[in-house]
C-alpha cells in the first residue's frame, strides 16, 4: 500500500465514529425515491460543514467534484428508501443508506488530499422502480426526465465526461465479506388491461365478455412460454392478475396483468419480452377482448468492468484474505446501475455485515465495521488506483448514449 493510500485508510480510521454514527441516522430517515428531501438536507449539512461546493441533479440528487483533470472517475450511492411490507412507514431495506454514508466517508477522506485526477461523486435518487404514479407527475411536470434516478442523469449529461463508474451495494451472501463481479438482470415492465363487457353472470354470461378470462389465459400462455427460454440466460417472468373488476354475480368487465421480464444479457432481455408482450396481446384478442398492453423500459443487465474489478480485489485483499471474497456471483436482482454499465466501464461492488431480508422489515445493520468502514476504504483506494491506472473504454460513448436513448429509453 502506498503512502497516499494509507494515509486515506487511516484517515477513515480515525473518523469512524463519525462515520458510524452517520450511517446509523441516515437508516433511520428513508425516503421514497425522488422523496429524499431530509435525506439531502442531511448530505448537504455534512458539505457545508466541511467547506465544499455542491451540485444539484435530478430533482433530490447532488453532486460533489474533488480534483480536476483527467481520468474523472464517478462513485455513485443510492439515496432511496422502502415501503415497509406491513404497515405504514419506510424502511432502509436495501441498504441505501449505507452507500449514501460510503460516499460521504469518501468525501471526508479525499476532501484534502492531492489528487491526480478527479472525483465524482453523484448521489443518486430513485434507484427502486416504485411509485409510479408520483415519479409520472414529476415527469409530466418536467422535473425530471425519466423515473430512475441514473437513467435521469444519464440524459442530462451527469457522466458525459466520466471515464468509470464506481458504486457498492450491500450484499447478504452468508461466508464472506465482499463480493466483486456480480451479475444483475435487466427487466422491462409491462400492463395488460383487459376490457371485456359486463353482464349478469347467472341469468345471462352469454351476453358479456370476461376480461377475467383474458388475464387468466394471459398468465397461462406465459407459464408456456417459460419453455422457450435458455436457463442459461437466467430469464424470470411472474406476471399477477392486480386488478379485477365485478362481483360473484357480474361478468368482470375489466381485469389486469402486469409483470417484469428479467433476464442477465441485453439480446435474452429484448427477445425474452418481445414474446410476452406478443402473447400478452394475443391472449385478449383471441376472446374478443379489448386489450391495451404496455411496455416500458426498466433496467439494463450490469456489465461489470473487469479492469476495474482486479482493482477492486487488489483494495479488498488489503483488508481481508482471499477466501472472504466471493467472486463472479450470479445474483436475480436488478439496479439501474446497470445502465451506466451500458455505457461506461462500471462496476459494483459488495459488502456483507447485514441481516434479514432484502426489502423486508426485519433489514439491519449488524457489522458496522464491515458495512460502514471498510466500503469507502475500498472506493477511496480503487478511486486513486485510477488515477495510476486508468482505464480504457470512453471512446464511442456518445454513440452509445445516443443509441441507448433511443432505442431502450425512447426518445
Amino acid at each position: 500500500m502506498n503512502e497516499q493510500k494509507q494515509r486515506v485508510f487511516n484517515r477513515i480510521d480515525q473518523n469512524a465514529a463519525a462515520i458510524v454514527d452517520r450511517s446509523r441516522k441516515l437508516f433511520d430517515i428513508p425516503e421514497l425515491g425522488y422523496r429524499e428531501f431530509e435525506t439531502g438536507r442531511f448530505i448537504r449539512a455534512c458539505l457545508d460543514g466541511w467547506g465544499l461546493s455542491y451540485t444539484p441533479a435530478s430533482y433530490t440528487g447532488l453532486i460533489v467534484t474533488l480534483g480536476q483533470g483527467a481520468p474523472v472517475v464517478a462513485v455513485v450511492a443510492d439515496m432511496d428508501g422502502l415501503p415497509k411490507k406491513a404497515g405504514e412507514g419506510r424502511i432502509h431495506s436495501c441498504g441505501h443508506s449505507l452507500q449514501t454514508s460510503a460516499a460521504l466517508a469518501l468525501i471526508e477522506a479525499l476532501k484534502d488530499e492531492p489528487l491526480s485526477g478527479t472525483v465524482k461523486v453523484i448521489f443518486t435518487p430513485a434507484e427502486e422502480m416504485i411509485d409510479f404514479e408520483y415519479r409520472q407527475s414529476l415527469v409530466d411536470r418536467d422535473l425530471v426526465k425519466y423515473p430512475s434516478g441514473k437513467q435521469d442523469m444519464i440524459a442530462r449529461g451527469v457522466f458525459d465526461d466520466v471515464d468509470a463508474v464506481l458504486s457498492c451495494h450491500a450484499s447478504g451472501e452468508p461466508g464472506c465479506r465482499f463480493d466483486v463481479g456480480s451479475t444483475l438482470k435487466g427487466f422491462v415492465i409491462f400492463k395488460a388491461v383487459y376490457q371485456g363487457l359486463g353482464a349478469h353472470a347467472g341469468a345471462a354470461p352469454f351476453a358479456g365478455k370476461n376480461a377475467l378470462h383474458a388475464a387468466v389465459l394471459a398468465q397461462t400462455g406465459v407459464a408456456f412460454l417459460k419453455d422457450r427460454f435458455d436457463p442459461r440466460d437466467g430469464v424470470n417472468v411472474q406476471p399477477v392478475i392486480s386488478e379485477v373488476a365485478g362481483t360473484v354475480n357480474i361478468v368482470p368487465d375489466h381485469a389486469v396483468v402486469e409483470t417484469y421480464v428479467r433476464a442477465r444479457k441485453e439480446e435474452a432481455l429484448f427477445a425474452a419480452a418481445d414474446l410476452v408482450e406478443n402473447c400478452l396481446k394475443k391472449c385478449g384478442e383471441a376472446l374478443d377482448i379489448e386489450t391495451k398492453v404496455t411496455r416500458r423500459p426498466g433496467f439494463l443487465p450490469l456489465s461489470q468492468s473487469g479492469e476495474i474489478n482486479a482493482l477492486v480485489k487488489e483494495n479488498m485483499l488489503l483488508l481481508c484474505g482471499e477466501d472472504q471474497i466471493l467472486e463472479n456471483l450470479v445474483s436475480g436482482a436488478s439496479g439501474d446501475v446497470g445502465d451506466i454499465g451500458a455505457l461506461l466501464p462500471t462496476v459494483q461492488f459488495g459488502f456483507t455485515g447485514v441481516s434479514g431480508r432484502f426489502h423486508g422489515d426485519d433489514f439491519a445493520v449488524t457489522d458496522e465495521e464491515n458495512a460502514c468502514l471498510c466500503p469507502p476504504k475500498i472506493l477511496a483506494g480503487t478511486v486513486l488506483d485510477l488515477f495510476e491506472r486508468p482505464v480504457s473504454g470512453r471512446p464511442g460513448f456518445a454513440e452509445r448514449k445516443a443509441r441507448y436513448l433511443k432505442t431502450w429509453l425512447g426518445e
